[in-house]
């Protein structure tokens, strides 16, 4: 499968996403260097189509990189999994012992991942959209959050009163708002500042 490809097209973002079609890959996960600008010639005449060159980027390998870096410096070993969700590339981390890394209400996993995600975007040069999970904990958390969320949002629909959350990390706000928005006549903001910000419905 090839992992790099030169394109052409009337457009630079035509002849992108021409080039993401034919690699398979999502914009995020992928490097674009623009070869030739289009030209239009004398009288709007244009003489050459824009040309780039899309690079598939392996995200995958560079975090797991980055995390067994990471759990060599903490003295601990774990299996580490990767995969895409929604634009997302999540590495679930299992082994023994792994508790500590969660932390209370996963603050510590939290910073590890904002450790992660900085270390990342560094690398790329660009924001990097990493999920870390350790043992499943992030899963069950978006469960008890979005369950959280039906629920609130029923108390509000039915009370006609508006009810605060307790703080939340950035994608369990998202979560929450996915959740309010499937529903009519409620909407929900988020409050204050990190680490303590929530989401209102």
């Amino acid at each position: 499968m090839k992992n790099v490809i030169e394109t052409e097209g009337e457009t630079k973002e035509e002849a992108i996403e021409e080039a993401l079609k034919e690699l398979r890959v999502e914009r995020d996960r992928a490097n674009i260097e623009i070869l030739e600008e289009p030209n239009k010639g004398l009288l709007g005449l244009r003489k050459s189509k824009a040309r780039v060159r899309v690079t598939m980027v392996n995200h995958e390998s560079m975090v797991v990189e980055v995390i067994e870096e990471m759990l060599k410096n903490f003295g601990v070993e774990a299996a580490i999994e990767t995969r895409y969700e929604e634009n997302y590339l999540w590495v679930t981390l299992s082994g023994e012992s792994l508790s500590w890394m969660i932390g209370h209400h996963g603050q510590t996993l939290d910073a590890i991942q904002v450790l992660v995600g900085a270390i990342m975007g560094c690398k790329l040069k660009e924001s990097a959209r990493v999920i870390v999970d350790v043992e499943g904990y992030r899963e069950r958390s978006q469960k008890e959050v979005r369950a959280m969320a039906e629920r609130t949002v029923g108390k509000v629909l039915a009370r006609g009163e508006a009810i605060s959350l307790r703080p939340m990390n950035a994608l369990e706000r998202k979560l929450v708002h996915l959740v309010v928005a499937d529903y009519g006549g409620a909407k929900s903001s988020s409050i204050d500042t990190e680490p303590n910000r929530f989401v209102i419905i």
